[in-house]
């Protein structure tokens, strides 16, 4: 049921601070140059004018609040609380730090002002129950610049049993209850002077560019064959813990298919069918190249 929720100015959200070279920064959209083996260390302070939100939602004065955060990664589906912290002063701090190795893709943090339990309502309109939600603030910050999904090593390819003409190798698993970023890793070959650029120095002309939107697809596409070579396995299972590989695999999965897209069929029209609609699909849920 609707209630009554206050103003956006009954509280100020100063933006979250990344703690770089000795010093906190606001935290940038984009951080071109993250290492994987970085944590995330964040700061944000959180001013509320309890008065104005309890007169504007016609609760108590003394209702219990909160203001919660938390993070959500892209490529792996990952959420964790930051803090919950009682409004008792004017100004809230909240602090983490998020270890690299759970994180990829876009992190987004959601700030948020609830009820801390049941609250006294003055009008029909009010909110009681505990855990509504009054206010809510979103940030985001894209690491590793376009395709950043997971880890990125660039290697030799003669050292390895990969191709040597091949410029790039997606390390898969068919551990499906392993964790996706220390299972999965692309792999750039050094040989590839140009991709190597586009990759550690984002973002370069147009030509390096286009690179990196074309790897972007091609390692989706890579993502989308082998959730839809373990279908089977990954939909008979009662749910897959978050941040694992079948939990990435069956959301590549669930989006692939809404969209139509299933294993390639028998003859040549198959296979060159299912090319075409793979990058179709891929490029629809936001990865490569798109039309302007």
């Amino acid at each position: 049921m609707p209630f009554l929720v206050p103003g956006e100015r009954t509280w100020h959200v100063g933006g979250w601070y990344l703690f770089r070279d000795d010093d906190w920064l606001p935290l940038p959209e984009l951080i071109d140059d993250w290492d994987p083996d970085t944590d995330l260390h964040l700061r944000m302070i959180v001013e509320v004018e309890r008065g104005a939100v309890t007169e504007q939602t016609q609760i108590a004065h003394d209702s219990p609040l909160i203001v919660t955060a938390s993070w959500f990664s892209s490529s792996n589906q990952m959420t964790e609380l930051i803090g919950r912290v009682a409004v008792d002063g004017r100004a809230i701090s909240l602090e983490a730090i998020i270890p690299a190795s759970r994180i990829g893709g876009v992190v987004s943090i959601v700030t948020t002002l609830a009820l801390a339990g049941s609250a006294v309502g003055l009008s029909v309109a009010s909110p009681r129950e505990a855990g509504s939600v009054l206010l809510r603030a979103n940030q985001s910050v894209a690491l590793q610049g376009d395709g950043a999904m997971f880890p990125v090593a660039v290697v030799d390819f003669a050292a390895t049993p990969f191709d040597v003409d091949s410029s790039w190798m997606l390390e898969v698993s068919s551990e499906l209850e392993a964790p996706f970023l220390g299972a999965f890793q692309l792999l750039i070959n050094s040989r590839d002077t140009d991709l190597v650029r586009a990759v550690t120095r984002p973002g370069g002309d147009a030509g390096l560019r286009q690179l990196v939107l074309d790897l972007e697809e091609g390692v989706a596409g890579v993502m989308a064959e082998c959730a839809l070579a373990v279908g089977p396995e990954l939909l008979s299972a009662e749910g897959w813990e978050a941040g694992t590989v079948g939990s990435v695999l069956t959301t590549m999965l669930e989006g692939v298919t809404s969209r139509g897209l299933s294993n390639a069929g028998a003859g040549l029209e198959a296979v060159s069918d299912f090319r075409s609609r793979l990058s179709g699909v891929v490029r629809s849920l936001g990865y490569g190249r798109v039309f302007t």
